[in-house]
């Protein structure tokens, strides 16, 4: 699983102008605008990786902006789920300590749930790109209760971030591999494509 996660950036014959143009769009994201093309690529690519297709190519920016906005769309109910939530544990503690504690304990199972479903969303919505499916719970939970499922959680969550920062602030000692970490951000962010696009294979 994690070695074809791995080799899954390398699939695609034009990978290096891919790396190229992603690096571009990565420190474009300051910006704010290309982040939303950076996001309808990580779209495309979860749903090329579960059709079993190479990686896509930075192509037809308009529709990866729109895609990378969708996806954006998606997450915002769920962020205001929480948001709410958040209010009400801060008016809770205003009351009296007793209720506020009593509202954090059910915040904190409520927050690492919305995280651990995030991943199952995100599957959901790159299947099809329907605004619908991502908001279909059974479907969600369904995708989220299995083994390989919390694997791919924790490695894209956890255990991988954590190997790509290591490599990339080893890389940003000298100033040419400070001029690579953008290449290796969108490679990373390949492999996470990879890793959540094989759950098709389990749902």
């Amino acid at each position: 699983m994690i070695v074809d996660a791995v080799k899954y950036p390398l699939t695609d014959d034009d990978y290096l102008k891919t790396l190229v143009i992603g690096s571009l769009l990565v420190v474009g994201s300051v910006l704010v605008l290309p982040l939303f093309v950076l996001l309808g690529f990580f779209t495309r690519a979860i749903g090329n990786a579960m059709d079993g297709d190479p990686p896509p190519q930075f192509e037809e920016y308009g529709s990866l902006f729109f895609d990378g906005l969708k996806l954006t769309a998606v997450f915002l109910p769920y962020l205001l789920v929480f948001v709410v939530l958040l209010f009400l544990v801060s008016l809770a503690g205003s009351i009296s300590e007793p209720a506020g504690i009593a509202a954090f304990l059910i915040l904190v199972p409520v927050y690492f749930g919305l995280v651990y479903l995030g991943t199952s969303i995100l599957f959901h919505f790159c299947r099809r790109r329907r605004m619908r499916d991502p908001f279909e719970l059974r479907a969600i939970l369904d995708t989220a209760f299995g083994l390989r499922y919390l694997v791919v959680v924790l490695l894209w969550l956890i255990v991988l971030p954590t190997l790509f920062t290591i490599g990339q602030m080893v890389l940003a000692v000298t100033i040419i591999g400070l001029l690579v970490v953008p290449a290796t951000l969108v490679y990373e962010l390949i492999v996470y494509a990879k890793l959540i696009g094989d759950l098709t294979e389990f749902t």
